[in-house]
């Protein structure tokens, strides 16, 4: 094992090569359930479930519409939304999406339930890798994905039902990798909340996997074959699993003569989970270890939980509607749409550069804080900033998706992909600097299924705008329109959380001083 020979929290290049492999892990396999909407276009063009769609004889067109046969090359499929085609004579986008409805439901279903367990197998795994360590999580985590691609491989017309379990083994065994090599930004001294940002930033990216699939499609590759590849290439994760990784876990870098850094997070998780007000023998004994129980209950960690909430549904919500978004501004300009959607993913994959931002932005305003007297100021201070960046880059965006024009998209884009970084890179680093590093998991596997509970809203929300659909256009519009003015003002409630670290931390520095 690599880490069996470190000595002192000096491990030169091999704790590059550790961090590098958890990087590619990550972007190979992490986050493969949020490129869904890619396989949506491959399994629509399969026909999968397509015979739910009502009968073309129901279809009110002077034109022969296609049922079953969709043309890769006129079709766009985003997320939850509905198929639209490009076809001859007088038939309509809007027949055209009515006629697929139940394919769509379908669809939307199976990720709905994907995003659920996803968050529960969080949860889960988080227990099992505080109680079991490290090589057991990710030796479950294996299993599960293995399980998913070969489930995702085989759906066919007569067991479509099969991509329900699929993706959900999928996004249940690909967060754990994120989970799991957290902990390699403990061999770090400096930059480690820049480990984290970038481990996160693979995470992503990692969705792209199923826009290569989708691509490869279309090129004439067979979607079996590639899943069968992908589950192939997941053999590569033992490698870390048996050689990398510890059997339980990797303690936070020290140097030979105590790093200072190593001294503030224990300080820091006195002074901010402690039910006492004052550490008065701070310096005399080095403190205990928090409880799990302190750390579940402690104001930090449950704003923390909220913010991460409340973002998550702003973002999950874009994602969710953005075929509808597209087509308001384009009046069902379904060669726009396209385009447009390309270019939003294409932008996305701009997050293997932005996650890394948000760590960067906290180990620099970390150093900034080093004069400071007390560890929270120095520690957890800093956390504020990039968290309210996160908060604001959501107001945005919430902005700008009300704003009728087109000339803002590339801006809305990029902003979106920026507030993802910062999102999900401050909600795990956050963790990651704050709490004892055994508790990682299950910290994070309770923020995510909170998450996910709370993410369920944008079910309700999509539902909400789209419970007329027989009524005009512009009655749905308005629907959609009331909920992202909702999303805006959960978005400004989010500013309570860098708000609270602010207030307390400044607090907290105070009374040293005056001490």
């Amino acid at each position: 094992m690599v880490l069996s020979d470190a000595s002192g929290g000096d491990m030169g290049w091999r704790k590059w090569l550790i961090a590098a492999w958890a990087f590619m892990e990550c972007l190979l396999f992490g986050g493969l359930m949020y490129g869904w909407s890619s396989i949506v276009f491959v399994l629509k063009d399969e026909g999968i479930y397509a015979d739910l769609c009502p009968s073309q004889s129901s279809i009110q067109s002077n034109a022969t519409v296609p049922t079953l046969i969709v043309d890769l090359n006129s079709t766009v499929v985003i997320g939850n939304n509905t198929e639209y085609g490009i076809t001859s004579g007088n038939s309509t986008l809007e027949q055209r999406s009515k006629e697929c409805k139940p394919q769509d439901s379908n669809m939307t279903l199976c990720f709905t339930i994907g995003s659920a367990l996803f968050c529960a197998g969080c949860a889960v795994l988080g227990h099992v890798s505080y109680k079991f360590g490290t090589r057991v999580t990710r030796l479950i985590s294996f299993v599960m994905f293995i399980a998913g691609a070969l489930l995702m491989a085989f759906i066919n017309k007569d067991a479509p039902w099969l991509m329900f379990p699929g993706l959900s083994l999928l996004g249940m065994g690909g967060i754990p990798l994120l989970v799991t090599n957290t902990q390699v930004s403990n061999l770090f001294l400096v930059g480690s909340s820049t480990v984290v940002g970038l481990l996160c930033g693979g995470f992503d990216m990692s969705s792209a996997v199923m826009l290569i699939v989708k691509l490869a499609y279309a090129g004439g590759f067979a979607r079996r074959d590639m899943f069968l590849i992908i589950a192939g290439l997941h053999l590569l994760t033992l490698v870390s699993t048996f050689f990398f990784l510890p059997k339980d876990f990797i303690p936070r870098a020290q140097t030979k003569a105590q790093s200072p850094d190593a001294v503030d997070e224990t300080e820091v998780s006195v002074e901010l989970l402690s039910d006492k007000k004052a550490i008065n023998a701070a310096e005399e004994s080095a403190p205990s270890k928090p409880s799990l129980r302190s750390c579940l209950c402690k104001p930090v960690f449950i704003t923390h939980v909220i913010w991460l909430c409340l973002l998550q549904l702003r973002f999950f919500f874009f994602i969710g509607t953005l075929n509808q978004y597209l087509n308001r501004l384009f009046k069902e300009d379904a060669q726009q749409v396209s385009y447009f959607t390309n270019m939003c993913f294409t932008i996305m994959m701009g997050g293997l550069v932005t996650s890394p931002l948000a760590g960067v932005v906290y180990d620099i305003v970390r150093r900034w804080c080093q004069d400071g007297k007390s560890s929270a100021y120095k520690e957890v201070f800093p956390a504020a900033i990039p968290q309210a960046v996160g908060s604001l880059l959501a107001l945005l965006l919430s902005v700008l998706v009300l704003l009728p024009s087109t000339q803002v998209l590339y801006l809305t884009f990029i902003i979106m992909t920026v507030f993802r970084s910062f999102l999900f890179s401050m909600a795990a680093a956050f963790l990651s600097v704050v709490f004892p590093s055994e508790y990682f998991g299950l910290l994070y596997g309770v923020m995510i299924v909170s998450g996910g509970i709370f993410s369920f809203l944008q079910f309700a929300f999509f539902t909400w705008a789209e419970q007329y659909p027989e009524a005009p256009l512009h009655a749905n519009i308005l629907l959609l329109i009331l909920a992202n003015i909702l999303l805006l003002i959960l978005v400004c409630i989010s500013f309570f959380h860098p708000l609270y670290l602010w207030i307390t931390c400044s607090r907290e520095e105070k009374k040293f001083k005056v001490n």
